[in-house]
């Protein structure tokens, strides 16, 4: 399913794990339109950001790209290793930067593995 409706750019955030986080704001849109927009909460998906009209070509293009996007499957295990470590750092509340507390995680990690590992 897509969606195409206007919208404008409100802010842009960097995080802490060097991701981004926008926000956009919407005219008022139909209670359709609000619902078909929450069935996207929380899920990946893909962004096309244009400043005039968007062309068939260019939805086509976000078509193959969502297509593609299901048959790489899911989040890699470093990746899922990353976010659950930064949700961890948040948790715990802890006190280093998350850089170093994934770098002193991931350095015990290995230390642990190598520590089963024969001479």
């Amino acid at each position: 399913m897509n969606i195409v409706l206007p919208a404008a750019l409100e802010s842009i955030a960097t995080r802490a794990d060097n991701t981004l986080k926008l926000t956009f704001g919407t005219p008022e849109l139909t209670p359709i339109e609000c619902g078909n927009l929450f069935k996207f909460r929380r899920k990946e998906v893909l962004l096309m950001i244009s400043a005039g009209e968007i062309n068939k070509a260019q939805l086509d293009a976000i078509d193959t790209a969502a297509s593609d996007l299901k048959t790489i499957g899911k989040k890699s295990h470093s990746q899922r290793l990353r976010e659950v470590l930064y949700i961890l750092h948040q948790q715990q509340g802890s006190t280093y930067n998350f850089k170093d507390f994934y770098s002193q995680k991931m350095e015990l990690l290995i230390e642990q593995i190598k520590e089963r590992l024969e001479p």
